[in-house]
């Protein structure tokens, strides 16, 4: 009995021992290492499960679109009432099982990932993909990127807070988590890696680098692996550049950041004043408010849903009309900033994407009828990238994101041309951007 009792004792004595080396080796360079990786795979899990919700709700909200277009006259009565239903189930969301979780898009992964002992809330990434799922899916206007670098980053913070590691960690794995979204979401790892680089982290080192590297990596691979590996944009026949023809990229760069500081300030203007509109109704019913007013919009002007690239494709293969991308450039502002300054899910990244290709091909589409050579698709497809990179003030993210997109290298040149010329243009307006790195509290990683 005392050789089996001693036995015990020094199979447990290993067994702590080798508790305790893990738990040490969970904070190493090697231990973040395999972190990330678990950490990638997880997020691009994550990203299938919010695609296929987006598109379960979607499915669900079209069969009501179907039927309402049916008769062209019911369509202005009951487009609104559909968004507004999908509105209505997000602020009960919001007010009932997600009570108290305030975090929301950029701002809340930025604090996260800036401040020591910031965490995600646990629910927030359950939060992102039900409400963004209703929200986008009914056919409110805000993008559905916002929601995944949420959906990431708070994958990241629950991972971290399971392995007990420390705070410097916690942030590297949650701006990791948020690289992994952006690049499973789009299927560019290289565009999320830098976008977490310019719009969360600001500056990196070697340390934060690689897991960001391998994050993004796997959580690309997990989403090509459930969702194929399509281009999301598709890039027009290119034919070679020559030198002139960079003096009318440099000029469409920079009407591409006017069109971004028109973007951004009329998006806050109309934020700041629907808030205080809906200020004084309950508030699991001014999503429902907002809806309404989101569905009046569809109902004239079907450019304003988020649940496709579709009118981003049709500009850049040079289809539409002057008419239409002129109005949805105009009204994709408001749009956006209705559905979020009511409370609905989402974000302004894709409604970036949207104003720059139809800007882009209404640019096209006017050179063209004094250089008959220009090809509009051409030009949507370089102002998609500068009006982003413009709206965020991150003119890499822009060019890499849509040059990762399209996937063709011929465009690399234009798309980052153009880009430097917008980001400047914002520059020198000296405005606030939707980039929240610019705060004051932002850290190294």
């Amino acid at each position: 009995m005392d050789e089996v009792a001693k036995q015990v004792k020094q199979s447990f004595v290993r067994g702590t021992e080798r508790l305790k080396k893990f738990s040490s080796y969970r904070h190493t360079e090697y231990g973040l290492i395999l972190s990330a990786t678990v950490l990638g795979i997880s997020v691009g899990v994550a990203i299938v499960v919010f695609h296929l919700a987006v598109s379960f709700f979607e499915g669900v909200f079209d069969r009501f679109f179907l039927a309402a277009n049916t008769y062209p006259v019911l369509r202005y009565i009951f487009f609104p009432f559909i968004v507004a239903a999908g509105g209505l189930i997000v602020g009960v969301l919001n007010t009932t099982l997600f009570k108290g979780v305030k975090d929301e898009g950029l701002d809340s992964v930025v604090t996260a990932v800036s401040r020591d002992g910031v965490l995600l809330h646990r629910r927030s990434s359950f939060k992102a993909i039900l409400t963004a799922a209703f929200s986008i899916g009914a056919g409110g206007g805000a993008g559905r990127e916002a929601p995944t670098i949420l959906l990431g980053a708070s994958v990241g913070s629950t991972l971290g807070r399971v392995l007990r590691l420390r705070s410097d960690q916690l942030r590297i794995l949650g701006a990791a988590g948020a690289a992994a979204a952006i690049s499973g979401i789009f299927n560019a790892p290289l565009g999320g890696i830098v976008f977490a680089v310019e719009a969360i982290i600001g500056e990196v080192s070697v340390s934060a680098f690689v897991p960001l590297v391998i994050a993004s990596v796997m959580a690309t691979a997990t989403s090509r692996l459930f969702l194929g590996d399509s281009p999301i944009l598709v890039a027009p026949p290119t034919q070679l550049l020559q030198l002139q023809d960079y003096f009318l990229l440099a000029i469409a760069g920079m009407l591409s950041g006017g069109i971004a500081l028109y973007y951004l300030k009329s998006y806050h203007w109309c934020f700041e004043k629907t808030e205080k509109l809906l200020a004084g109704y309950p508030e699991f019913i001014r999503p429902a408010l907002g809806g309404l007013a989101q569905g009046v919009l569809v109902a004239f002007l079907p450019t304003m849903l988020e649940t496709s690239y579709d009118p981003i494709n049709l500009a850049i293969a040079g289809s539409g009309t002057l008419l239409v991308a002129a109005l949805s450039v105009l009204i994709k502002p408001f749009s956006t900033a209705i559905t979020l300054g009511s409370g609905g899910a989402g974000g302004t990244l894709a409604p970036a994407l949207k104003i720059g290709a139809l800007f882009g091909f209404a640019f096209g589409f006017l050179l063209q009828l004094v250089v008959p050579s220009t090809s509009p698709g051409l030009y949507a497809l370089v102002s998609t990238a500068a009006v982003l990179a413009g709206c965020y003030r991150m003119p890499l993210t822009g060019a890499i994101l849509v040059f990762e997109i399209c996937r063709n290298y011929n465009l690399i040149l234009p798309l980052m041309f153009a880009s430097i010329f917008s980001a400047f243009v914002v520059h020198r307006a000296r405005i606030h951007t939707f980039n929240p790195i610019d705060r004051p509290f932002t850290k190294v990683v």
